[in-house]
């Protein structure tokens, strides 16, 4: 790496040995904390350029791989000890006996995945030195191909955990989300890391004063370039929707603490009931109705209480036109001598009985299941065997309804993993609970993860949330209607029309992603290739 100083952190001069490491770790956590606020729910993308800039900087002086490793996670854990510190909001709802984890649950995961940004740091340090560091156009080059591959890896291996990728900071911009169509959301994060990583490397690049303010001129008029694009192909999409169908999203705002408990069963059921029977005077409709309850709205153990299923279906018969219930539900199922529970989305027509069962396939670790559960157990700290996974994506085709692709809580953030391929539906059913979380950026970051699985799909997304912020989103991610964080309401919204055509990334998942990576890497891989022919 360069060692000659820079007046950048020339304020760190009068350090040395681990004082001064231990500095610039800190430093490194602080430009990871500082791209937070490009996040929902703030949106502010300048902090992404900020916080990887910086960062970029920072590296750049490393003059091993161990002090890389170290500012790379201590960049990391700001990052996500900043932008996951809801989840830890779970342990404190009221009645949880298990509060005392709480440090553990709000430093644990984000240590975990802070070590992807040590390794890619450490990884960047050994790889750039050999061409002149982080201040040539081969460093930088490496340090945006190392960093998107383990932002990939993150998204992937160990279930995997793809929240927050750097591409949902311009969530705030219809016309920049549109790129998600072409390349998907990991594609949109290389560019948003292209872009925030630049200013860092201008500042070191040794070269002329011209060039780079051409460089900066140039993607001034991509960056533009791309708002037109997507502001015409908004244009060109309006928004269209079904004439003989109406989704009546519900959202019964019911507290954690009393979503379980037993004396709260009959009034948490009420409170469903009446968000969902037919209004006056518009009980005689022309139309189909889709109520959608949220996840675990409804148990099995309540369908089979006599008195539970008769309101249900009394619920169901208010409606003159043709209705049918997408429930989430805990269900159930007894074999040799083991009850398996599943968290399934299920619909039903107005005789009660199912029609399609989804069981969520794409568990939460640590909360759904244990990994190596025959060794480890969840009773203990939830009181619960965890959850058997269903089989995978599926297309629900039920009559008179669009076929529609059924995904439960988190199985919505994951790119490319939400339409069933070669079976391809006409819009998206997400179901979730938020509660959990409180009033944090979590169900907000949530929200947006469902804004751009439409966008990526062509596919309008339906959301009905316990409470988070449901909503009808388009095929282009607008919002068509949404229901606030902690509201109760149960409007009814006509149900989007897909996209005519099917996106590119809908036919080609992550290809433009990976095509670009290589383009990035072509100029190092002619490099080697080069030194490998001289004699």
């Amino acid at each position: 790496m360069n060692n000659t100083p820079d007046p950048h952190i020339a304020f760190l001069s009068g350090l040395t040995g681990r004082y001064k490491i231990a500095a610039l770790s800190a430093l490194a956590f602080i430009c990871g904390a500082v791209m937070v606020a490009a996040m929902p729910p703030w949106h502010l993308w300048p902090a992404l350029m900020l916080g990887f800039s910086g960062f970029y900087l920072l590296l750049a002086r490393c003059d091993s791989a161990r002090t890389s490793f170290l500012y790379g996670w201590g960049f990391g854990f700001g990052y996500f000890l900043c932008s996951l510190s809801w989840i830890a909001n779970a342990l404190l709802v009221e009645g949880n006996d298990f509060s005392w984890v709480w440090p553990l649950a709000i430093a644990g995961l984000p240590a975990g995945l802070a070590l992807f940004y040590g390794f890619a740091a450490m990884a960047v340090s050994r790889l750039t030195a050999r061409y002149g560091g982080l201040g040539s156009g081969y460093g930088y080059s490496l340090f945006i191909a190392i960093f998107m591959i383990a932002e990939w890896l993150r998204g992937h291996i160990f279930t995997g955990f793809p929240w927050n990728l750097y591409g949902y900071s311009l969530a705030h911009s219809d016309p920049l989300s549109q790129l998600a169509a072409y390349g998907g959301v990991y594609w949109l994060s290389l560019l948003s890391l292209c872009l925030a990583a630049l200013p860092g490397f201008l500042m070191i690049w040794q070269q002329r004063t011209a060039l780079k303010a051409g460089i900066l001129c140039g993607v001034i008029i991509l960056v533009f370039t791309a708002i037109a694009g997507g502001q015409y192909r908004l244009a060109r999409y309006p928004a269209t929707f079904h004439d003989d169908l109406v989704v009546r999203l519900v959202q019964p705002n019911i507290a954690q603490e009393d979503k379980w408990r037993a004396e709260m069963a009959t009034a948490n059921l009420r409170t469903l009931l009446d968000l969902s029977t037919a209004r006056m005077p518009d009980t005689i409709r022309p139309y189909k109705t889709l109520i959608i309850w949220p996840e675990t709205a409804i148990t099995d153990f309540a369908l089979q209480n006599e008195n539970a299923s008769t309101a249900i279906l009394r619920m169901l018969e208010s409606y003159d036109g043709q209705a049918t219930l997408l429930s989430g539900v805990l269900r159930y199922q007894d074999s040799d001598d083991h009850r398996h529970y599943f968290n399934s989305l299920v619909a039903y027509d107005t005789q009660l009985q199912p029609l399609h069962v989804f069981d969520k396939a794409h568990l939460v670790p640590f909360g759904e299941y244990v990994p190596f559960g025959d060794i480890l157990s969840m009773v203990p700290f939830v009181n619960h065997t965890g959850f058997v996974a269903g089989d995978g994506l599926a297309t629900a085709a039920i009559d008179s309804v669009p076929p529609y692709s059924p995904l439960v809580c988190y199985e919505i953030i994951f790119p490319g993993k939400a339409v069933l391929p070669g079976d391809r539906p006409q819009w998206i059913v997400n179901v979730t609970n938020d509660a959990w979380y409180g009033d944090s950026g979590g169900p907000r970051q949530h929200f947006t993860k469902a804004r751009f699985r439409a966008i990526e799909e062509g596919l309008p997304v339906v959301r009905s949330a316990n409470t988070g912020i449901s909503g009808v989103i388009d095929p282009l991610g607008r919002v068509v209607h949404n229901i606030p964080l902690m509201t109760r309401a149960a409007p009814d919204i006509a149900l989007p029309r897909p996209l005519p055509h099917v996106t590119l990334f809908a036919r080609y998942g992550n290809l433009l992603f990976w095509a670009t990576l290589l383009l990035l890497l072509l100029p190092v891989a002619l490099h080697e290739a080069q030194r490998i022919r001289r004699p």
